[in-house]
């Protein structure tokens, strides 16, 4: 290392990188259950590849590769790249990190910081990253951050992309607001529900004299993080992902004492991520017109273009009356006589028999189309998939294994062959529900991104074709709502600690963006609810106050000033306003919230000044209340004498 960048490492001689391989997510079945994300080839060669090309570039001397899914093939894979000499193991070493246990991002980082293996900063990336970013520059900035401002936790690296740009998912489009230091004031990501208005707190411009606000940014998914990242994750449950992260610290800032900072790519410097299908196309346009470079793919495995924009792979053998346009082939591919592949994503060992078409879909390894068949709108066939003569595939998932979840009304295709179910409205939202079925629609590639920001968030033909299993898009508020439902019913039943349950409901607060009113709120009204209350043999009240007495750690971690009794008076009101049990002894639970130090004397009056006066729950008060008051009067005139 250079004297110049002597200071990059720090505490440490060497620069450190950590790459997350799972995505714990469900967004690449049905390849996901026999391909880790890590090794799904990505234009001829593993996606894990790539990254580890762009970290060696970068100057990254150690990686550590975190797994927590199909750790042998991660493994053989490093291994055997080791052992090949390629270009990545020549400067940079790989240690595999294996914890079948984790189940998020954030369950990750704790095990590490549990581990205590990273000496200073380094560089985070999340999966499927694929980049031909300089870090030097970014990690020397970071490090100036930091001596200025102790706080510095991370810097988020985000690239310029206009309105139409290729590689830019509508799924995770971004308004960041900053200070003239870039240091994050705001951050949200939009579009996911078609949001067309933003709420910037008032803050964010009292108290900046200079505020940038900008919307024209791609996610690289790379960050540089400061020693004291993982160490909040550890301290922080709630933190599973780090979007949680980045909420957090701008959420409880005071408290953390963590800020974020981000820096903008230009010019010829690109990254991204595979997040979705949607990405994965992308990313593959842009490797093949060598967008990244020096990331490129394989060139000993990458022939010159076939037909109209088609990338093929190595010893492909393709018929010359086959169409090909727009699509990226495979090594080993067999294609026969009068295919059709337009905007097709082959991937290695495949076998297309002749007159068969494949338009804007997915075919993964080792998989057979027979003669005659098509495959459209969106469609993924998984690997080791078997299709008979003349199959039709639209907008569906297909695998070679029998699912386990389905028994009687399974589709079978073929003897190798099973398309997944895709739920009903009325259907819980499964791993191969609606969620996926939006995200498929959007599996056009060129077409799509020669759209603007709104046509991309309007139903596009694809979208029409799915409206049969569309559900309407739950409010946030009341996602969250049934979230703390669920825990705190789990938590009863279980006898779980009430800090663990304020984690989970921390948790779904950060994931569902809700305002602390709202929290106040929906756990009071959570906890009268829930459904134990109403067992048979069981009078209400002694039912209720037992789950108050049980939750009452909960109600003191939320009711702690007046405005947060008054969420909790309101939400009294309310639930007693439709559940007659409640209404009918609400003197009795205000007597306990009061006597219990949740709830002053104070702001019971002043609620119930606003209490409509001719309202049932008004009347069932009224003793109460009056006793509050001649209590009042008493003790006035005590102080009097």
């Amino acid at each position: 290392m250079s004297k110049k960048d002597s200071d990059i490492g720090q505490k440490s001689d060497i620069i450190q990188a950590v790459i997350i391989a799972d995505s714990f997510g469900n967004e690449f079945l049905p390849l996901s259950n026999d391909v880790p994300l890590m090794l799904l080839h990505l234009v001829n060669k593993p996606l894990i590849e790539y990254t580890l090309e762009f970290l060696s570039f970068g100057g990254v001397e150690e990686v550590f590769l975190f797994c927590c899914s199909h750790v042998d093939a991660i493994k053989e894979y490093i291994k055997n790249s080791q052992n090949e000499n390629v270009i990545w193991s020549q400067t940079t070493k790989v240690n595999i990190i294996i914890s079948e246990s984790c189940r998020s991002f954030g369950d990750c980082l704790r095990d590490l910081d549990a581990k205590g293996l990273l000496r200073g900063n380094f560089v985070l990336c999340e999966p499927g990253v694929v980049s031909n970013i300089k870090l030097l520059p970014i990690i020397k900035k970071h490090i100036e951050s930091s001596a200025k401002d102790k706080g510095t936790a991370m810097t988020l690296i985000y690239q310029e992309a206009g309105v139409g740009q290729y590689g830019r998912c509508p799924r995770e489009e971004i308004v960041l607001a900053s200070n003239s230091d870039n240091r994050v004031l705001f951050h949200k990501k939009i579009n996911y529900n078609n949001e067309r208005k933003i709420n910037f707190p008032l803050e964010v411009f009292l108290e900046n004299n200079c505020v940038s606000i900008q919307h024209n940014l791609k996610d690289t998914h790379i960050a540089i993080c400061s020693p004291s990242v993982l160490p909040l994750f550890s301290d922080n449950f709630d933190f599973q992902t780090r979007d949680d992260f980045i909420k957090g610290l701008l959420m409880n800032e005071e408290i953390l004492g963590s800020t974020v900072y981000w820096h903008l790519i230009k010019g010829n410097q690109h990254g991204g991520a595979i997040t979705n299908w949607r990405m994965y196309q992308a990313l593959s346009q842009e490797l093949a017109n060598h967008w990244f470079y020096p990331i490129i793919p394989d060139v000993k495995k990458y022939s010159e273009c076939f037909g109209r924009g088609a990338a093929v792979g190595h010893n492909c053998s393709i018929s010359e009356s086959s169409n090909i346009s727009k699509s990226i082939i495979g090594n080993n591919v067999t294609i026969g006589r009068n295919v059709t592949l337009e905007n097709a994503y082959i991937m290695s060992d495949v076998k297309i028999c002749n007159d068969c078409i494949v338009s804007n879909s997915i075919v993964g390894p080792k998989s057979i189309l027979r003669n005659g068949c098509k495959v459209t709108f969106g469609s993924v066939v998984g690997a080791n998939v078997e299709l008979n003569k003349e199959s039709f595939i639209e907008n569906s998932l297909v695998q070679s294994k029998r699912p386990e979840d389905d028994y009687d009304d399974v589709d079978k295709l073929g003897e190798r062959a099973y398309r997944l179910k895709l739920v009903d409205d009325d259907e819980e939202e499964d791993i191969v529900g609606n969620k996926l079925a939006r995200r498929f629609s959007r599996l056009h590639l060129d077409e799509d991104y020669a759209k603007s920001d709104d046509d991309s968030l309007e139903s596009s033909d694809s979208e029409d074709g799915l409206s049969h299993v569309h559900s309407p898009v739950p409010d946030d508020t009341n996602m969250f709502f049934s979230e703390v439902i669920d825990s705190l019913t789990r938590g009863f039943e279980d006898k779980l600690q009430c800090d663990n349950l304020i984690l989970e409901i921390n948790s779904s607060r950060y994931a569902y963006n809700v305002t602390l009113k709202e929290v106040n709120y929906n756990v009071i009204k959570a906890i009268l609810n829930l459904p134990f209350q109403h067992s048979s043999g069981q009078q209400y009240l002694p039912a209720l106050l037992r789950t108050l007495e049980y939750f009452s750690p909960i109600l003191k971690n939320y009711i702690r000033n007046n405005d947060a009794m008054e969420d909790c008076l309101q939400a009294i009101e309310d639930v007693a306003a439709s559940n007659n049990e409640l209404c009918e002894c609400i003197a009795k639970v205000l007597n306990w919230f009061y006597d219990r130090d949740h709830i002053t004397e104070e702001a019971i009056l002043l609620w119930y000044d606003k209490l409509d006066k001719i309202s049932r729950v008004n009347a069932r008060v009224v003793p109460f209340i009056k006793w509050l008051q001649e209590a009042e009067e008493a003790s006035s005139s005590e102080e009097s004498e």
